[in-house]
């Protein structure tokens, strides 16, 4: 991530300045700007870091296909983003770029670029708020209309067609609202697209849990302990999270918590379970690594509360209506955190909050990365939202809530 931010600045940085004087001084000498669109060809959406905006973008991507049925609707992304975005639907194309080697990352760009080009693509709507590397890539991409988010920086406005306040005080669903607008693909339906999973996907989810002792209906508490490395300060400390899942299982003997996460985190989920007391982690199921992205969402009908860092996970647990417990500080959760019911933040607006998703700011730029905002969180308080959510789902029964757009309840 710090490699791609580097090459990001002082790569993309002059080269978008040097496209968009060329640009200016063709658009001074009376280059137009196209405004109409067909709608019979190709669309194209770019959105390459979060998996958490892609989620929140799927009111965007079903407002262009209602709008424009006859055309192709391509989603351009990394890689790592592919598996999500097919398991949407929303899509007619999928375009990945490799990230893991710089050969493979240069020619994917390329070949993105070549197809663009050759699908004679009408328009790109650029999600990304301050890369240059999307921009660059929706210049080239030969789109007469080039949607992106405003900034007062030449490389910026110079390259984009059709700009779009990038409003920091409004939910991201509405600036993406406002994305879809500049294609007169009116936002209708806010609610985050909910992902069917297979019968099949649910019994093999299932198999782990039972393998571990779990029983169908039994209380189930899925825990994600993860951030995605675009900001490793959002992680609530490891400790404070022991000791919520230690009292989470005191309170009920027939309780299981599974603790969920990537392989790659794996190692990093596991030092939450050796916290715990001998005696309780035979009710604590460490999945983290070993379920499919598939599989995962298909555990989440089994989850009666899933608590959470602000992470990608807890954008999925939301769209599929598990209640959630998420834990908030660098980034500002008025911004991206799920509309949804049944979802309770804590988040108490520390004075350098939010230094994420900030032009003028990085993470961690305050606090020399000690994440001061998440150690304000006390663990009396994520338990109590947790019993409350619990107690609401024992007298739900069974039933599941809709993802449909609510205010979500916030902690003092």
């Amino acid at each position: 991530m710090a490699a791609m931010r580097w090459i990001d600045h002082w790569v993309g940085l002059p080269t978008c300045f040097v496209l968009g004087l060329c640009v200016t001084l063709l658009r001074a000498a009376g280059l137009k700007r196209s405004r109409r669109i067909d709608g019979q060809r190709t669309l194209a959406v770019f959105k390459f870091f979060g998996l958490g905006s892609i989620i929140e973008a799927t009111p965007l991507l079903r407002a262009i296909r209602a709008r424009y049925p006859r055309a192709r609707l391509a989603f351009v992304t990394f890689a790592e983003n592919e598996h999500l975005v097919r398991m949407l639907g929303l899509c007619t194309d999928v375009r990945v770029i490799r990230t893991q080697r710089p050969l493979d990352f240069v020619l994917d760009v390329l070949r993105q670029i070549a197809w663009l080009q050759r699908e004679r693509v009408e328009a790109v709507i650029d999600l990304e708020f301050f890369s240059k590397f999307s921009t660059l890539l929706s210049f080239f991409s030969g789109a007469r209309i080039r949607v992106g988010f405003h900034l007062n920086d030449f490389w910026r406005y110079s390259l984009v067609t059709h700009p779009i306040y990038f409003n920091y005080y409004h939910h991201i669903t509405d600036v993406y609202r406002e994305a879809a607008r500049q294609l007169d693909a009116p936002v209708t339906d806010a609610s985050l697209s909910r992902i069917e999973v297979s019968p099949a996907r649910r019994q093999t989810a299932r198999a782990l849990l039972t393998r571990h002792g779990w029983s169908p209906g039994a209380p189930l508490v899925g825990v994600n302990v993860n951030a995605g490395d675009m900001s490793l300060e959002r992680r609530w400390p490891l400790e404070r999270f022991a000791v919520v899942v230690q009292a989470l299982l005191e309170q009920h003997a027939d309780r299981f918590v599974v603790l969920v996460g990537a392989p790659s985190e794996r190692a990093y989920v596991l030092t939450l379970s050796e916290r715990l007391p001998q005696e309780l982690r035979a009710r604590v199921i460490v999945a983290a690594g070993l379920w499919t992205l598939n599989e995962f969402v298909a555990a989440l009908s089994d989850f009666d509360l899933f608590l959470t860092n602000d992470s990608g996970p807890m954008h999925l647990a939301a769209a599929q209506g598990t209640p959630v417990v998420s834990l908030w500080g660098p980034a500002r959760p008025g911004f991206i955190a799920p509309q949804v019911p049944n979802h309770s933040i804590i988040y108490h607006d520390y004075p350098c909050s939010p230094c994420l998703l900030m032009f003028t700011s990085f993470e961690g730029m305050w606090c020399n990365h000690e994440a001061w905002c998440m150690l304000t969180i006390a663990p009396d308080a994520v338990l109590a939202a947790a019993e409350r959510l619990l107690d609401a789902a024992r007298q739900r029964g069974a039933a599941r809530p809709s993802a449909s757009a609510a205010d979500p309840v916030a902690e003092p």
